[in-house]
C-alpha cells in the first residue's frame, strides 16, 4: 500500500512540476526558446498526455473494483466485439 501511496505522490508532484512548466513556456516568448527549449516543450507535452492517459486509465480501474467489476475482463471482452464488429465492416 505504501508504494501505492508513494507513486500517487510523484504522480501529483510530477503533474504540478508539468503546470508549472506548462505555464512558464506560455510566459516565454516562443523566440526567446532556443532549439532544445522547444524540443524539450513538445517531450513534456507528450509525457503529459501520457500520465493524464495513465492517471484516467487508473481511475476507471479504481471504480471498476469499487463496482465490482473486473476492469480488465471487461477491456478484453470490449476489444474483442470491437475487432468482430470491425471485421464485419471490412
Amino acid at each position: 500500500m505504501y508504494s501505492n501511496e508513494k507513486h500517487n505522490f510523484e504522480n501529483e508532484l510530477l503533474k504540478a512540476e508539468i503546470a508549472k512548466a506548462d505555464q512558464l513556456a506560455k510566459a516565454v516568448s516562443a523566440t526567446e526558446l532556443d532549439p532544445f527549449d522547444k524540443a524539450s516543450v513538445q517531450l513534456i507535452n507528450k509525457y503529459k498526455d501520457g500520465v493524464e492517459v495513465a492517471t484516467f486509465r487508473n481511475q476507471m480501474k479504481r471504480i471498476c473494483e469499487l463496482a465490482g467489476i473486473n476492469y480488465e475482463l471487461e477491456k478484453s471482452r470490449w476489444w474483442r466485439k470491437h475487432h468482430q464488429q470491425k471485421d464485419k465492416r471490412d
